[in-house]
Formats: C-alpha cells, sequence, structure tokens
C-alpha cells in the first residue's frame, strides 16, 4: 500500500511539474503563425477537392541553410490538389515536390516554386503515388517561430456528377 501511494505522489508531482511546459495539443506554434486562419484558408483553395488531410510545419531560420522533407501518400483512382500556405513566413523559402525520397539517386522534381513570389501555391500532380515535399529554408537571422501550412485534397475519379 505503501508504494502505491509513494507512486501516486511521484506521478501527480510529475504530472503538475511539467503540465505548464508541454504545449497543448493544438496550439498554434507562436503568435504570429494563427495554423486555424492558414489551414481554413488554404482549405478554402481546394474547391471542387475535397479536404484529405494538413500537416504543419514549424520553420526556424537559422546561419546556414536548412531542409525539411515530408511525404505524402497518394492513393490511384483520386485526383489530388496540394495547397502550400506561406503567409506566416516571414522570408521565403523555395518548396519543391519529388517522385522518390532524398535518400534516392536520380530523384525528380515534380513541382517547385518559391514562397516569396506566390504566398499560396497551388499544385495538382499528375499520378497518384508517393510524392515527396521538400522545403529549402535560406539562411536567415535567426528568425523563429513561423510556420508553413500544406493542405491535401481529393477528388475521387470514379464517381460521377449527376448533378448536371
Amino acid at each position: 500500500m505503501k508504494k502505491i501511494a509513494t507512486s501516486l505522489f511521484l506521478l501527480s508531482f510529475f504530472i503538475l511539474t511539467f503540465a505548464g511546459i508541454s504545449p497543448k495539443p493544438g496550439s498554434n506554434t507562436s503568435n504570429n503563425c494563427d495554423v486555424k486562419a492558414l489551414k481554413k484558408e488554404g482549405i478554402s483553395q481546394l474547391s471542387p477537392y475535397y479536404y484529405s488531410s494538413s500537416k504543419v510545419t514549424s520553420i526556424s531560420y537559422a546561419d546556414t541553410v536548412q531542409y525539411r522533407e515530408i511525404e505524402v501518400p497518394l492513393f490511384k483512382g483520386e485526383k489530388y490538389r496540394m495547397v502550400f500556405n506561406s503567409k506566416a513566413l516571414p522570408k521565403g523559402i523555395t518548396v519543391e515536390v519529388f517522385d522518390k525520397d532524398r535518400s534516392h539517386d536520380g530523384r525528380s522534381a515534380l513541382y517547385s516554386t518559391n514562397t516569396n513570389e506566390e504566398k499560396m501555391a497551388i499544385y495538382e500532380p499528375d499520378n497518384a503515388k508517393r510524392h515527396y515535399v521538400r522545403y529549402s529554408i535560406p539562411a536567415g537571422a535567426n528568425i523563429e517561430n513561423s510556420c508553413m501550412v500544406f493542405v491535401l485534397g481529393y477528388q475521387l475519379t470514379f464517381i460521377e456528377n449527376t448533378e448536371e
């Protein structure tokens, strides 16, 4: 009984100690990165596609160039639209979509854009297979707490629109 009481005390101590330190689920990465608003704006660009998923990537500029890569699995029989919302970024980055991950030689860039030119970039892949999105973050003056919001939409190709 004494072991159980001690264990409960230690557990409650750790919970109370670290509750204020850990970020709350669903919280924004920073004050200047309103994830809900950015995601909602990206979803509005999907029409006539349906919302599938999203990925928020925290971006911090450092003294050296950095790369972040995310994997996007796509399924056969559907068309896709990818929306890249970079309005929360104080400095532009390059967004590239590849057919293979970074460990493969000879991977091909399927799409590329610079967020200085387009704050809301849209890409519709020609084929449905696994894609890899790479964010090239240029060297900066230690700018922290910004984010890139990626939104994926799909359109089923085997369902016909009967409303016409």
